[in-house]
């Protein structure tokens, strides 16, 4: 018999965007609450679904670039 593994949803729970950005867990809810990350609410007052394309476009723009070990420009 050949075991079949369900089709992978597009959309993360808070644990998985958080391993996914490599932050908190309350860092994502603090910052969908502050309307700075988008989020789908599903079920009770904490559930959170995100799409991994939200996650990046919200890194990229909260990111700030980092020089190490030389001069700034």
């Amino acid at each position: 018999m050949i075991e079949r593994t369900p089709p992978r949803s597009p959309w993360l729970t808070v644990a998985e965007a958080a391993a996914h950005a490599r932050c908190g867990r309350k860092v994502l809810y603090r910052e969908v609450r502050a309307g700075r990350l988008r989020a789908a609410r599903i079920g009770g007052r904490r559930e959170l679904r995100l799409r991994p394309e939200w996650i990046d476009e919200w890194l990229g723009r909260t990111c700030a670039v980092v020089i190490v070990g030389g001069e700034q420009p």
